[in-house]
């Protein structure tokens, strides 16, 4: 059952006349995004994961779960929709009693280990929000309370699960997590995102409007973590166009003096999350992005359908399948 909820997050901010007129994708990027998923689909392992260079982990696999959900697979639901049931199957496995969801068993190599359980609680948020499956209402909550207890003691996060405040980068992401949960009914105390949000604003370079990746020191190569920052002011509904539409026009900027040339490590996050940024900003913003956005994806695509690793093509899924609006976090 498909759950569809009226207050998401990127709801906030979208003028009602842009709702009708949103860039459409093209025939071309529609056809790419098939041969993306076509290409994931085919590396799943039997067990429901995504092996990447970090071996088995909770986040890439949650990754590639939500680039099919974007283009409406759901678990059991659509062509890929048994992709989806097994590879949520295999997150909800990893859950610990402590509410952390990290893959363990005889692997040295792990990734960050917050960052991943933030894109778990992510994935399950939105199956959840769609699905009302009482394992996965389960599991979300143990994660979202996991999320809760950790906070640093400024409002950010860091990499392991411990209260201990981290990067612009991993501190987004759990903004990011707790809001979809709130937004799909799970209790987030509101003054928790709010300090989180202050401790990001200490970031903002206000000469250069971009948000840095630990201050308000601005390193090329890290500017994902300003898109980062621009997306999750906008979704949680900050006022302040500087940190907003200002913001979001710096990222425009990066993009059209040819983001190859840049600088930024990351592009495919920073794609993502400029991504979710314009498309939340309405056509003013996004009808430019997109005509940016598509002619840069489809140059980069591999004959085999991805855009290099296992995150880096679901982050690109994301990015540009936002018009299709069927994960909930991406509806207006």
């Amino acid at each position: 059952m498909r759950i569809i909820l009226l207050t998401l997050i990127l709801i906030l901010g979208a003028k009602a006349q842009d709702r009708d007129t949103v860039a459409p994708i093209s025939n071309q990027m529609t056809q790419a995004l098939g041969k993306a998923m076509k290409h994931l689909a085919s590396k799943q392992d039997p067990d429901g994961s995504w092996k990447g260079s970090y071996g088995k982990n909770v986040g890439e696999t949650s990754l590639c779960i939500m680039a099919f959900m974007s283009m409406g697979h759901l678990p059991g639901e659509g062509e890929y929709g048994h992709i989806v049931g097994k590879g949520v199957h295999w997150v909800l496995q990893q859950a610990k009693p402590s509410g952390l969801i990290q893959y363990t068993a005889g692997q040295s190599k792990q990734a960050p280990v917050m960052y991943g359980h933030a894109l778990a609680t992510l994935m399950l948020s939105e199956a959840w929000g769609q699905t009302r499956r009482s394992d996965v209402g389960k599991v979300l909550r143990n994660a979202v309370n996991l999320i809760l207890q950790v906070q640093g003691p400024k409002g950010g996060w860091g990499y392991k699960s411990k209260p201990e405040d981290g990067d612009t980068s991993v501190c987004v992401m759990q903004v990011f997590a707790l809001k979809s949960a709130q937004d799909a009914g799970i209790y987030v105390p509101q003054a928790t995102i709010q300090k989180a949000l202050n401790l990001i604003k200490t970031r903002f370079n206000k000469e250069k409007k971009m948000f840095g990746y630990n201050s308000s020191n601005i390193n090329n190569g890290l500017l994902g973590s300003s898109a980062a920052g621009t997306c999750i002011m906008q979704i949680c509904g900050e006022k302040e166009k500087m940190y907003t539409n200002e913001s979001l026009q710096s990222l425009h900027t990066i993009m059209k003096n040819d983001l190859d040339k840049s600088g930024v490590n990351h592009k495919n996050y920073f794609l993502y999350y400029a991504s979710v940024a314009s498309y939340n900003s309405g056509n003013r913003f996004y009808r430019p992005w997109v005509q940016m956005l598509e002619p840069y994806l489809l140059k980069h695509q591999n004959k085999d359908g991805s855009w290099g690793t296992y995150h880096k093509t679901a982050f690109s899924i994301l990015a540009a399948s936002l018009p299709f609006q069927y994960i909930p976090v991406y509806q207006k």
